[in-house]
């Protein structure tokens, strides 16, 4: 059985490096273009990710299944300001596979050796949470992307959890939701089986990243799980003119639609 498991993860370890080096390729492209114009090579960008985000979590056994608690047809010929709860770096391939978007994350991620490269290749838009100087220009940034049409996914929570529940939202970038009048869509990631074994406390390791671990020894233990069973659970729309310039109550309502659709680890 051993045996089979590291048989299996170096087979998918291999077939992972191709389909890695593959997007670098074909994104590299139009990197200088992105240089250039990001904000038009961000669409080209967000789709060509989202190809190969379906075709990594294929590789890796996921099975994803999507709930809607919204019709449908208001999603069309719209892009959103799209918030979710953050348990694993799993979380991105997960949505952009179903939903082609730029995401937001952290300076640390882009200086992070290869994460922060593929970061950049992805088009995403980088914050420094802690310097509040810089905010000003970044949450423009996202309003900027949010006007040209893209979607943008903002972990509001800042950090990725254990699965225990989602913590208090960070009220900062929900500015450029309202700043440029786009929707908020509230999604939910979950993550219920592995290997057809519902997951609890005891092996959510397999599936979440969080604190102190590394990238590479977790991503090596995620290799070895046959069949992920994930969800995401789409929820109704926050519309930020709803709110005028109340951006607490804003980021409360976003925080508990995340929120009543996800189950904790028990």
């Amino acid at each position: 059985m051993k045996l089979l498991k590291y048989t299996q993860a170096l087979l998918r370890a291999f077939f992972f490096l191709i389909i890695i080096l593959t997007y670098f390729c074909s994104a590299g492209i139009f990197y200088p273009y992105y240089i250039f114009n990001p904000m038009k090579a961000r669409h080209l960008l967000c789709r060509i990710v989202s190809f190969y985000c379906k075709v990594g979590i294929k590789l890796l056994g996921f099975q994803v299944s999507e709930n809607y608690r919204i019709d449908k047809l208001k999603l069309v010929d719209h892009n959103f300001f799209i918030v979710s709860n953050h348990l694993s770096y799993m979380d991105i391939l997960v949505m952009c596979s179903q939903h082609p978007a730029c995401f937001v994350t952290s300076v640390e991620m882009r200086d992070t050796p290869f994460l922060g490269h593929l970061c950049k290749l992805a088009g995403c838009v980088f914050v420094e949470r802690r310097n509040k100087r810089n905010l000003g220009g970044e949450v423009a940034e996202i309003t900027q992307a949010l006007k040209e049409g893209l979607n943008v996914v903002v972990f509001p929570e800042a950090t990725s959890t254990n699965g225990e529940g989602v913590i208090r939202f960070k009220r900062p970038l929900f500015r450029a939701a309202m700043d440029s009048n786009i929707p908020i869509l509230p999604m939910t990631v979950n993550y219920t089986h592995l290997n057809g074994e519902k997951v609890t406390k005891e092996n959510r390791d397999y599936i979440c990243w969080y604190g102190d671990m590394t990238f590479v020894d977790h991503l090596w233990t995620l290799f070895t799980i046959s069949i992920t069973r994930a969800s995401l659970t789409i929820s109704e729309i926050v519309r930020p003119r709803d709110y005028e310039n109340d951006l607490e109550n804003l980021v409360l309502m976003a925080h508990d639609r995340v929120e009543e659709n996800f189950i904790p680890f028990t």
